[in-house]
């Protein structure tokens, strides 16, 4: 813990305001995950679209008195008890606060890094050694410029070993997350092309990866793949090299493949040994590999070493957000559970904002290197901080500590004894509630998920939103800062639930969204959204709903204008109400064209119950060079219409005409607003989308029933899938029903089973069809991909003779839709 005077030394600030007398023990940089106001320093950092001075009124009225500034904001000069630290750069101050902090721990540290498994890597080290030392560690894959200081900012006085990893995009980062970690041992993963259009070539980012380690004394390297050229740089003692060669420090002589099983025979020092590993894929593998030589160079004995391989489990680094029995929402994270896991959970849940009770069910805490007592007092301080309602602790540990928490808690031994007595229990049937699932492998919390989740057939369509948020900050990225983001949410989210979708928009601070109808926008607002949502097809049966719930029409025509002056007046409406003018520039299917606007000038501006938040327009084919001239046309005819219709009444308003198409292709339109829809969900048109952006869904099953046919044999309704040979099909629970158009069918599209492609044989059945799984290892329950990236979501569409935004909007509601998160 640190005084205010302690941390304006270090990191050269000077102060305004009281410094006070008070221990800051938790730095801040995100301004809504603010648990503990008192003792949090809030740093406030200045990105290129961002400036966080902006939330500093905010957590002042919630109790938060320190801040790192380059600036005091007005609104917040002359309170009274506050100290803010002036400095020139705030994100260099914090990485000057990390690098002294740092240098105050004279522990071992472990500093990852390489292009890829770098988490996995991590998270294994963690659950390996966490038998032989107290551990610090980065949360999730904290291991950016800023990620790296809060990482590092965790270390204390029981820790006796650190892990971080650090990640670079450019070069010269490295050497700044170095002088914040300072490893004491490094760890190169691997060496792969993330990130390559930041470097001139993979050599000069194989140097700036190892920048990171110039002042380790060993560097454990994982260099089974790499060449020659590049293992040149690393000669002299400090190297412990993992490769196939004689000459490595620790040999891999050669891997066996049994069953779910891998068997690793190594050499290290003269000795042959073999290690049997819970993993078949090479990437588990090769992660497990570089852990072992870890442990070997950390002098863990080879049978210890042997006994913990065995524990290792797949990381799950994200969190999956499901619809429950009930009206509830399941939020799953029950692969692992450390205090650190469960306080990056609690934050996840406080984000939701959907009313309703805020339940916890959690497992004892495996492993923590704490006193039983003082981890869970720890716990229900957490529970308390985020306003738990409900909390279930299941274990025997957290039974024999149910003091410490409220009275109202539940406590059971084993799952099995909750599931038991919530069948019968009412307190236990929940409603209208947002549930936690957060425990330990051991458990079998699945069984618990299985039983709160709506139940539905075994054909998911998976939502990442780690990708969607990626995706609008690469659209973010094409705009100027001043240039305000709207996002399509209509449709149920393209197909992806429109709600999940709002919620994640508003907590990344976009600053409209869009709707089709009424409804929609509606059922945003019952769920918590409180952005601005504008609605693209207002109807007049809807106007009172539309009211009532402060949604803004757009407003296409006179009619539409008269029926809707009439509700405000029916509704006693006195302030202006915010409405959005369309007009038509070609497309010729809603809006003013321009024969109309001087009409149009004249009743807006006599008309004081409409106030024009925004006027805008639709581009025909804006993602198409073959139409550039009259999308050049429709922007010259927008722009002199909606300069007319301001002069007109007066005032300026927002303006915006580029849909996603548009944004990289005609940065001169972007006006004051663009709107962001197919792009959103990853979906591009252009080599430089197609290059950025991710895929946010894929459809995936199951296999329902394996069947082999003789040459002849005939599939399916008619029989118009014919053996041409003796083959093997295989039975999937997804049809035309669902989504799966009657036109993939009889070898018209390829699904993916075990990373193999396999044609559809016969007609699509209304809730099923069959494909070809001759030529691929499966069976009765292996996972089926019907698409998971940009490529195969576009082979669908042209299999069914659609675009891409038919196929996602067209997925049936029956379709489970699950959420995922980092």
């Amino acid at each position: 813990m640190y005084k205010p005077k302690e941390i304006a030394d270090i990191i050269g600030a000077v102060i305004t305001g009281t410094a006070g007398n008070h221990d800051i023990k938790i730095l801040l940089t995100d301004s809504r995950q603010l648990i503990e106001p008192a003792d949090t320093l809030f740093v406030a950092l200045v990105t290129e679209r961002n400036d966080a001075h902006h939330y500093i009124y905010p957590l002042i009225q919630k109790g938060v008195k320190t801040f790192v500034v380059n600036y005091i904001p007005e609104n917040s000069q002359g309170i009274s008890g506050l100290c803010f630290m002036v400095v020139d750069n705030t994100k260099v101050a914090l990485q000057a606060l990390a690098a002294h902090h740092r240098s105050q721990v004279t522990i071992p540290v472990i500093g990852i890094t390489g292009s890829n498994g770098k988490t996995i890597v991590k998270e294994w080290l963690y659950r390996l050694l966490k038998p032989d030392y107290s551990i610090a560690r980065s949360p999730k894959s904290f291991n950016s410029q800023i990620g790296v200081p809060l990482s590092v900012w965790q270390l204390n006085k029981q820790h006796t070993l650190g892990i971080f990893e650090a990640g670079i995009s450019e070069p010269g980062e490295m050497s700044v997350l170095r002088n914040i970690i300072r490893p004491t041992v490094g760890i190169l993963t691997s060496l792969g092309t993330a990130h390559d259009e930041g470097f001139t070539d993979t050599m000069q980012k194989l140097k700036e990866k190892l920048n990171l380690f110039s002042e380790s004394d060993t560097v454990i390297v994982n260099a089974l793949a790499l060449t020659k050229n590049y293992t040149e740089l690393l000669e002299g003692d400090k190297w412990f090299i993992i490769s196939k060669h004689a000459h490595a420090t620790l040999q891999i002589k050669h891997t066996e493949i049994s069953g779910a099983k891998t068997k690793i025979v190594a050499c290290y020092k003269g000795f042959e040994f073999d290690v049997l590993v819970p993993f078949t894929d090479s990437a588990g593998v090769d992660n497990t590999i570089t852990c072992l030589g870890t442990l070997l160079y950390l002098n863990i004995p080879i049978v210890e070493i042997q006994k913990r391989m065995l524990t290792l489990q797949s990381v799950e680094m994200r969190l999956e957000l499901k619809l429950g029995n009930h009206n509830c929402v399941l939020i799953n994270d029950f692969y692992n559970s450390d205090i650190n896991a469960l306080e990056i959970a609690l934050h996840h849940l406080k984000q939701q904002h959907r009313g309703g009770q805020k339940i916890v069910i959690l497992s004892d805490i495996e492993q923590s290197g704490k006193l039983s007592w003082e981890l869970y007092t720890h716990v229900a301080k957490l529970l308390s901080q985020f306003h738990i309602d409900v909390f279930i602790g299941i274990g025997k540990e957290l039974s024999l500590q149910r003091k410490l928490f409220p009275a109202h808690a539940h406590f059971f031994d084993t799952t099995q004894a909750f599931i038991t007595e919530s069948k019968t229990n009412v307190e236990l049937q929940f409603q209208n509630a947002i549930i936690l699932l957060k425990g330990a492998r051991s458990f079998g919390f699945e069984a618990i998920s299985k039983q709160l989740q709506q139940k539905s057939h075994d054909t998911v369509l998976e939502i990442n939103l780690n990708n969607l948020i990626h995706n609008i900050n690469f659209y973010r990225s094409q705009l100027a800062k001043e240039i305000k983001l709207m996002c399509m949410v209509k449709a149920t989210g393209y197909g992806s639930g429109s709600t999940e979708i709002a919620f994640t928009l508003q907590h990344h601070h976009v600053d409209y969204l869009a709707v089709a109808y009424t409804d929609e926008g509606v059922e945003l607002r019952k769920a918590g959204i409180h952005l601005p949502i504008m609605v693209m097809s207002p109807e007049e049966s809807s106007y009172d709903d539309m009211i009532d719930h402060k949604l803004e029409p757009e407003l296409f025509s006179f009619k539409v204008i008269d029926e809707f002056l009439q509700a405000l007046q029916n509704k006693a409406i006195s302030e202006p109400y915010a409405v959005h003018i369309k007009l038509d520039t070609g497309m010729h299917r809603l809006g003013f064209d321009e024969a109309q606007v001087s009409e149009l000038c004249a009743l807006l501006k006599k008309e004081p119950a409409l106030k024009i938040k925004s006027i805008f327009s639709h581009l025909v084919a804006s993602d198409s060079k073959q139409f550039d001239e009259f999308t050049h046309q429709q922007i010259a005819f927008f722009e002199k219409m909606a300069s007319q219709i301001e002069t007109g009444i007066g005032y300026t308003t927002i303006k915006h005409i580029c849909n996603s198409g548009a944004i990289t292709r005609f940065k001169e339109a972007h006006y004051n607003m663009v709107r962001l829809g197919i792009g959103m969900y990853g979906v591009g048109f252009n080599e430089l989308e197609k290059h950025k952006l991710q895929n946010i869904s894929s459809l995936k099953t199951r296999i329902s029933q394996l069947k082999y046919l003789k040459k002849g044999d005939t599939v399916g309704y008619n029989r118009k899938g014919v053996a041409g040979k003796d083959i093997t099909i295989a039975t999937i629970p997804i049809g035309y029903a669902d989504g799966l158009s009657r036109k993939t069918g009889n070898g018209n599209f390829n699904v993916f089973i075990n990373n193999t492609a396999c044609k559809t044989i016969g007609n699509i059945c209304m809730d099923m069809c069959m494909i070809d799984v001759t030529d691929v290892k499966c069976k009765e329950g292996d996972a089926v991909i019907v698409f998971e990236t940009n490529e195969q979501l576009m082979q669908l569409s042209v299999a069914m003779e659609t675009i891409p935004y038919e196929v996602l909007t067209n997925i049936s509601t029956r379709v489970k839709r699950v959420y995922v998160q980092e």
